[in-house]
């Protein structure tokens, strides 16, 4: 239920994601790409080639509140929307403008790279940190994009560039608007729990209890938050590449849910 695409900072296309998933004998997938739907569509199109193969449409989305970063998940949304798609074109132009002053950043420090380089590696899909780290490394500056995100691109690191953020409780409600669901994605990277009750307060629907690197004790604490608040659990590897690539370590399906229960709520809260 969270996987992306090379829209925005994956390296498979959807045709290719599906067919992987297919492969490993997943039942079902949901794309969930950083601030863009570009491929949904081909996503749909591709998951109807094989029968009995669940294709749910997401999206997830950048916000932060009180300098903590919050990454929530939107299921079943409409992806045609006209206000989510200007919306989607400003981050977009802001992912941009941050490579831009990011790059800049690392010339200053020395390195020998250009936003032209990054921009081929991103390709079709929107110019992130990731495809920076990536150019980082193809020049021989960082041995790896973890080290890239460490020393140079991550908060608090001589290369790192803000940019325009949503607020969460503004986001949970677009979902909503489009008639999707909320999902709270790997709430243990945030390192602060005590936002998730204003998050639910706000009309959070679900959260990503399993996660590759949430845990065994936050697996549980989320999952009694979740029976608690009759929250919608899910789980999700955050698939980026196949494995050995040096692409995000968690390959597909490491990390799932059972297609029985979830499959039945998206029918049961389209059917209302």
């Amino acid at each position: 239920m969270h996987t992306h695409t090379h829209a925005s900072d994956g390296v498979l296309n959807a045709t290719k994601l599906i067919e992987y998933a297919v492969k490993i004998g997943l039942g079902g997938l949901a794309i969930t790409d950083h601030d863009t739907v570009d491929s949904l569509a081909e996503g749909k199109k591709t998951s109807k080639a094989h029968k009995d193969f669940w294709f749910l449409p997401g999206i997830e989305f950048s916000t932060e509140i009180n300098n903590v970063e919050v990454h929530l998940l939107g299921y079943g949304i409409d992806e045609t929307d006209k206000a989510l798609l200007n919306l989607l074109t400003k981050l977009k132009e802001s992912r941009s403008l941050r490579a831009l002053k990011m790059v800049n950043k690392l010339v200053d420090l020395g390195f020998q790279i250009d936003l032209e380089q990054v921009e081929k590696i991103a390709g079709e899909g929107i110019v992130g940190r990731v495809h920076i780290a990536r150019a980082m490394v193809n020049s021989g500056g960082v041995h790896s994009v973890q080290d890239a995100f460490e020393h140079y691109l991550k908060l608090g690191q001589p290369a790192y560039a803000p940019r325009f953020k949503l607020d969460p409780n503004e986001v949970i409600l677009l979902i909503h608007r489009l008639r999707g669901v909320s999902v709270l994605a790997h709430p243990g990277l945030m390192n602060d729990d005590s936002l998730i009750v204003g998050l639910i307060d706000a009309g959070l629907m679900g959260i990503e209890a399993y996660y590759p690197n949430h845990t065994d004790e936050e697996t549980q604490r989320y999952l009694r938050l979740a029976h608690k608040h009759q929250l919608l659990v899910t789980g999700g590897s955050d698939f980026h590449a196949p494995p050995n690539t040096g692409i995000r370590a968690s390959d597909i399906g490491q990390c799932s849910v059972p297609i029985g229960p979830i499959r039945q709520y998206f029918d049961n809260k389209q059917n209302k």
